[in-house]
């Protein structure tokens, strides 16, 4: 055998031949293996019948070996959902799948019919060799992957990543494929050269067995070995070799590099993983395999993962392996040493290679070689099977697992190659005895009781976080019992911190609500990402994740707070602006907490009386609001009504009456007919939500055009009315706005009540914003009509700050709620016990229900009807005095171009930097447009950081108006003309050289 130095260039036109680099080895030694005596069978992947063999002694006559059924890959769901998962950088588009899934096809053998080499890679059978479990009740299977044509697991990835290469571009015709290897992955790669017409070299060790060495070689390429136990940075060490040569010959060499290749892992999550699962029927458990590359341990187990979370990997290591130190003790990967030398092949590594993916691994189990060795010989004698040393690993692995897992567990694991590879190793007295290996050859079947694999120095390391459930079982029983003991579940003294700890926490929630009303702070603490979040709450203590599950102290929760304050938007300060709320009315939050400590659920009379009445009274009084002119002294009339947990449910509350009208079987066979409901194109997006929830199909939510203001237009509306009734629909609703979100608008409630009752309609108002407008004598004529309606809702959480959420649904027909929505449920609902007829509860669609009302109702008492009115009156004002500012600048500088008036609280203005300057939105070219339609996103990011007002902004296509500020005003009570206008100065300095 010729021997080439180290230092010797090798080119590609060298003969092919065996080259051979340094030579050594180090001995490795311990106990014997055991060896029982029970019963083997092969699994049918289909069916999962078993075929059993029974083991007898040596010098009994063997019964006929076990069959064996190969399986079914047929389905490729697995493929896809591996290529749907993001876990695998290297496949990210369409054709990659399509290819994948072509060669899955491909692979797919048909016993009845011819096949081809490449056809009888995988669907290898399912191996039950529970015979070796120190559990009966424990299962071990293993994946008989020797049947592999080249005869060995890495037929997988050699034929994925010569088939990627060639897909990608990175090897074509011509190019000789170089592949370092510990020996299987050599002769599969020569394998798939065959088939593919390449030249190849592969370049092993001198670990590696001469029947490997023979198999590389009689592809007819060539084999290079190097000295074995050199370090992973020894320019001899035979992974680079690789490197080197295709260093040297760039554009003629492709390497594998398989043990940093992708393709390797994802091999086996497309592949042997969905084999694994599918045989045993999605009963595995626990899955054992050794690494070299880490590619079988990390792709595999992934894909089991994917499948059920709970599925523990357990990796097999040799003793000196360094995957052993970078697992269980945390060695970093730069950092690990090979401890020992060991003579098991294809198994273990003296570095880290880049296809493990250390966070599927969830337990080690170390073994030495006498171990690996003598599992070989026991499974030889006892089952008539030639095993590898990484199969005779893995298998031991399995064994020492199964006395540690629950019953019922199904442990599977690898048979990676065969022991016709190592008849001159592992199944040679001779060499064993040379390596002080004698007690390996002393497991050849016979009888071992005196050995005891529970007590063997072999054990389970898990993950600090991996527990079995027996543990968890107990320890969840333990805790559960004492949890029943005491007079309390806490302490005197834990019960008194808490309290404490509330006492404490009141002050500093005032004193930030009058840091952010007094305007001084920054509107917005700081722009962060939710990365930039995570990352500054870990480091004030309060991970924002609840993974650990651990209790914190009340210390610990005061960091939290703290941390929630300083890191949130105020949106008490005057100067925010973004939304159709802001600020905290401080009797209404007084309120809030009123009805948190109280934690009343208004469902019931029974549990929360005085809540009940509270919110009836509520319900009488915006009634009145909306059916009576103001200060009249009229009796409340006729209504039904609900505080609702938001202003889109209430307009789906509208939607259920009308519905209800109309067909009022439909609550219980579902509606038979094709409902349409119209509602105007400026409207909220909670209409269509809620035709899409109720079944009715947005489709069937009709916009509706408006006018040049944004209004709803009656004729329209009439017109579409008429369009659905000749196709044949049943028109049945009319929602209708009362202050749309971006303009303000208010709709024509006497043109649209007009064409709602022609067509007989339930007409409906959505006043959560400007519904207010009902409260102030001033400001009521926008609503001229609104009576009309048959229902009517507004949100107080908005123009008028109370706490989120307060939101009100009245209708004018009393007992309409429970005539759509009552379940009669009859443990809360009995007729017969005291006070029945005054609960609330099975009006609604919920169950429970916090006491909103009690925010409203303690508010309105304080400030009585002229406050609320004074709040409106404000926020109106305020907006048209934004609107003269805007045009006093458009008429000054042409800073500021105004692009819709000042409706209700509403104003929306354009802001134009110098060099966009004059703008007139009327005549603009496309271009224009399109430019100040980027200066809004860009001058609020500019607010933002600097913690400035917070404006939003918004186009509207159908009106052709680009991006522009919509500035609301909602509870202004802190806000004023000058902050408005030097804000408005602010924006001009930050946004000149946009």
């Amino acid at each position: 055998m010729q021997t080439i130095p180290a230092s010797t260039r090798v080119l590609s036109n060298q003969p092919r031949s065996i080259r051979m680099f340094g030579s050594g080895s180090q001995v490795a030694s311990g106990p014997a293996g055991i060896a029982l005596r029970r019963a083997a069978v092969i699994v049918d992947s289909r069916s999962r019948r078993g075929i059993r063999g029974r083991v007898v002694t040596r010098a009994a006559q063997r019964p006929e070996p076990p069959r064996a059924f190969s399986t079914d890959l047929s389905d490729n769901r697995n493929l896809e959902s591996l290529m749907e998962r993001e876990a695998q950088p290297a496949v990210q588009t369409e054709a990659d799948l399509k290819q994948k899934q072509a060669d899955a096809r491909a692979n797919q053998p048909d016993n009845n019919f011819p096949v081809t080499t490449g056809q009888l890679i995988g669907s290898t059978p399912l191996l039950d060799l529970s015979q070796y479990s120190l559990n009966e009740k424990v299962k071990i299977f293993a994946k008989c992957e020797y049947l592999n044509p080249s005869g060995s697991i890495k037929d997988r990835i050699a034929q994925h990543i010569i088939g990627q290469a060639e897909a990608s571009g990175e090897l074509k015709p011509g190019m000789t494929v170089v592949a370092a290897t510990s020996g299987n992955t050599g002769a599969a790669i020569a394998m798939a050269c065959a088939l593919r017409g390449y030249d190849y070299i592969v370049i092993t060790n001198e670990k590696t067995s001469k029947e490997k060495v023979d198999a590389m070689r009689a592809y007819g390429g060539e084999v290079i070995v190097s000295p074995s136990g050199v370090a992973p940075d020894h320019p001899e060490h035979y992974q680079n070799i690789e490197d080197r040569l295709c260093a040297e010959n760039p554009g003629t060499y492709y390497g594998v590099d398989q043990y940093n290749n992708p393709y390797n892992a994802e091999a086996y999550e497309a592949t042997l993983g969905p084999e694994i699962w599918r045989q045993t029927s999605g009963d595995v458990t626990h899955f054992v395999a050794g690494g070299s590359t880490g590619g079988t341990v990390s792709g595999t187990g992934r894909y089991l993962k994917s499948e059920n979370a709970d599925v523990r990997v357990v990796m097999a290591d040799p003793k000196g392996s360094v995957f052993w130190d970078h697992v269980v003790k945390g060695v970093p990967a730069d950092d690990v040493c090979v401890s020992k030398s060991w003579e098991m092949e294809g198994v273990g590594k003296d570095s880290i290679p880049g296809c493990f993916d250390i966070n599927v691994i969830d337990g080690m189990v170390r073994g030495n070689d006498e171990d690996a060795f003598a599992m070989c010989r026991e499974v030889a004698a006892n089952n008539g099977l030639l095993l590898g040393g990484s199969a005779g690993l893995n298998l031991h692995a399995a064994r020492v697992l199964s006395g540690e897992v629950d019953d019922g567990s199904v442990i599977v694991t690898v048979f990676p190659d065969n022991g016709v590879k190592y008849l001159s190793k592992i199944y040679n007295d001779s060499w064993l005895v040379s390596k002080g290996l004698e007690g390996a050859a002393e497991g050849n079947g016979a009888a071992s009781p005196d050995v005891d694999e529970r007590e063997h120095e072999s054990r389970i390391h898990w993950k600090p976080e991996i527990v079995t459930r027996q543990e968890q079982t107990a320890a969840a029983a333990a805790s559960a019992a004492a949890a029943v003991e005491g007079h309390h579940l806490l302490t005197e003294e834990q019960t008194e911190a808490e309290l404490r700890f509330l006492e404490d926490i009141a002050p500093k929630l005032v004193r930030y609500h009058r840091e952010s009303i007094g305007g001084a702070e920054r509107v917005h603490s700081r722009l962060q990402s939710p990365d930039d979040l995570a990352d500054t709450f870990a480091a004030a203590g309060v991970p924002l994740d609840l993974a650990d599950g651990a209790p914190v102290d009340e210390l610990a929760l005061d960091a939290a707070v703290q941390a929630v304050m300083d890191n949130s938007v105020r949106s008490s300060h005057p100067l925010f602006l973004n939304q159709l709320y802001s600020g905290v009315d401080p009797v209404a939050l007084a309120g809030d907490w009123l009805a948190s400590a109280l934690n009343a659920n208004v469902h019931t009379f029974e549990v929360a009386p005085v809540l009940t009445e509270i919110e009836k009274a509520v319900l009488a009084k915006t009634a009145r609001m909306w059916l009576q002119p103001l200060g009249s002294q009229a009796q409340t009339p006729p209504h039904d009504g609900l505080i609702v947990p938001g202003g889109s449910l209430a307009n789906m509350y509208s939607l259920l009456l009308a519905r209800d009208r109309v067909d009022p079987d439909a609550r219980n066979r579902g509606t038979s007919m094709e409902l349409v409901a119209f509602c105007s194109e400026q409207s909220h997006y909670s209409f269509r939500k809620s035709a899409m929830v109720m079944g009715i199909g947005m489709d069937n939510m009709v916009k509706v055009k408006c006018d040049a203001d944004g209004a709803m237009i009656a004729e329209e509306l009439e017109k579409e009315v008429l369009a659905a009734k000749e196709r044949g629909a049943v028109p049945f609703y009319v929602g209708t706005t009362a202050g749309s979100t971006v303009l303000g608008a208010f709709d024509d409630y006497h043109g649209c009540a007009d064409v709602c009752k022609r067509h007989g309609l339930w007409m409906h108002v959505d006043g959560a914003w400007g519904g207010a407008a009902a409260l102030s004598p001033a400001r009521r004529g926008v609503l001229d009509g609104f009576e009309k309606a048959d229902s009517f809702c507004w949100n107080p959480h908005k123009m008028l700050g109370l706490p989120l959420q307060c939101s009100i649904f009245v209708t004018k027909q009393p007992g309409s709620l429970a005539k759509a929505n009552a379940a009669k449920a009859d443990y809360l609902f009995q007729p017969d016990k005291n006070n029945a007829g005054a609960d609330l509860g099975d009006r609604t669609i919920q169950c429970g229900r916090k006491a909103d009302a009690l925010k409203i109702w303690l508010s309105w008492k304080h400030r009585g009807d002229k406050g609320w009115s004074d709040m409106v009156d404000r926020s109106f004002g305020l907006a048209e005095e934004v609107e003269r500012m805007i045009l006093e600048r458009e008429n000054r500088d042409g800073s500021f171009v105004l692009a819709a008036h000042a409706q209700c609280a509403n104003v929306g203005f354009w802001y134009v930097p110098p060099r966009l300057r004059p703008f007139k939105h009327a005549g603009a070219s496309a271009n224009q447009l399109t430019e100040i339609g980027f200066v809004a996103p860009k001058l609020k990011d500019r607010m933002q950081r600097e913690g400035d007002a917070m404006i939003g902004f918004q186009p509207i296509d159908s009106m052709n108006l680009p991006n522009f500020f919509r500035l609301v005003l909602p509870n202004s009570r802190h806000l004023s003309k000058q902050m408005l206008s030097d804000m408005l100065d602010r924006m001009d300095e930050m946004g000149k050289n946009l």
